[in-house]
Order: structure tokens, then C-alpha cells, then sequence
């Protein structure tokens, strides 16, 4: 509706001023529409949350985990161009679901290269659930989380959530079953007393 409403301030709707400004008219010329993307990959990316690491020998750290690639090894420890005496940082980006691996930024190329977890033994994860692993791992008096901690907090974690859901299963086919007792019904006599009752009547000639 505000779209397609005059506006005081343009003397025109929105709509109409953004198609003039794509469009143009007889008195303005139009940007034209912007290019569409090529990669939907890259593009889908270019919009995850991003961080800015130099790369070290065993790869790159993000919030305590490493990650490492063979296409990261030309980039270890260089420096800034603009300042020789500093670290080179580079843009990886990260999807939250999923931190199994990042995406490392090649400056050279203008690419996106895949990082996986530097170790194997790692399962996927969400950060929700590596921010849990870690909260649980110091609640349980570990000053200083490494990955073989998280990683045995996490099967922790996971056992329990796998627990609570059987127990909730569990807990609704007894609730189920119940029900089912309460109407005096089971799978083999799906009709009630009172139906069979009524249907084993003998039928008048």
C-alpha cells in the first residue's frame, strides 16, 4: 500500500520512483537492472557471517577450532602489503547450521575454497551445539576446552537429547495406550463392548 501511495516528499508513489530510476522516462535516464548474479554458490556465501584470520602453519582458528586445506599452505604466514611488518588477514565465512568446515576468501583468484575441520574426529555441528559442548565441558571443571573435550561433551550432549526423545516417545505410546485401555479397544477388537454388542443382535426375518 505505501508502495502505490502518493508521497509528499517525491510528488510520486515509491513504485513509480524506482521504476523511473530503473527505467528512466523522457526526462531521466535509467540505471537499467543490475546483473544477476552468475555462481547462486557464491552468492548464497557472500552473505554467511564472516571473519578476518591471517593463516598460520596449522591453518586457521575460529572460536577454537582449527581448520585446514592445502590450498590455504601458499598464504601461511604472509604479510600485509599495505604493512609489511603486519600478518596478512584473509575473509572466511561461515554457515552457523553447519561449522564443519568454512570458506576461505583466495584474494588471487576471487574464489571460494571449502576448509574442513584440521581434525578428522570432529562430526558435524552447529554452533549451537559447539557453544553448549563448551559450556558443558567448563561446567564440568575444565579450565582449558580443547577438542577432544569438546568432542566428548558433545557425544554427551547428544546422548541425552537422543535420550529425551525416546523417553518422549516412551511417555506418548503409554499415554497412547492408555487412551486406548480407557475405551476398552485394542488393534484385535477395534470396536467397543458396547458396539459388538449391539452388532452380534440377531437380524429379524
Amino acid at each position: 500500500v505505501y508502495h502505490r501511495r502518493k508521497h509528499e516528499g517525491i510528488g510520486m508513489p515509491p513504485a513509480k520512483k524506482w521504476e523511473i530510476g530503473i527505467f528512466g522516462n523522457s526526462e531521466v535516464t535509467g540505471r537499467g537492472l543490475p546483473p544477476r548474479p552468475a555462481n547462486r554458490h557464491s552468492l548464497l556465501l557472500d552473505f554467511l557471517p564472516s571473519f578476518r584470520r591471517s593463516v598460520q602453519r596449522y591453518g586457521v582458528s575460529i572460536d577454537g577450532l582449527n581448520y585446514y586445506a592445502d590450498v590455504l599452505r601458499p598464504w601461511i604466514n604472509s604479510t600485509d602489503p599495505d604493512n609489511p611488518k603486519a600478518k596478512r588477514e584473509f575473509v572466511f565465512r561461515r554457515d552457523p547450521r553447519d561449522i564443519s568446515s568454512i570458506w576461505f576468501y583466495d584474494p588471487d583468484d576471487r574464489q571460494y575454497y571449502n576448509i574442513t575441520f584440521a581434525n578428522q574426529a570432529l562430526p558435524v555441528m552447529s554452533i549451537w551445539e559447539y557453544q553448549q559442548a563448551r559450556k558443558a565441558a567448563k561446567e564440568a571443571g575444565m579450565e582449558a576446552v580443547n577438542e577432544h573435550q569438546i568432542l566428548q561433551s558433545l557425544r554427551e550432549l547428544r546422548e541425552k537429547v537422543e535420550a529425551s526423545a525416546e523417553k518422549t516417545k516412551k511417555a506418548r505410546r503409554q499415554n497412547q495406550r492408555r487412551r486406548e485401555h480407557q475405551k476398552m479397544t485394542s488393534p484385535s477388537n477395534p470396536l467397543s463392548p458396547k458396539t459388538v454388542a449391539i452388532s452380534e443382535q440377531p437380524i429379524d426375518s
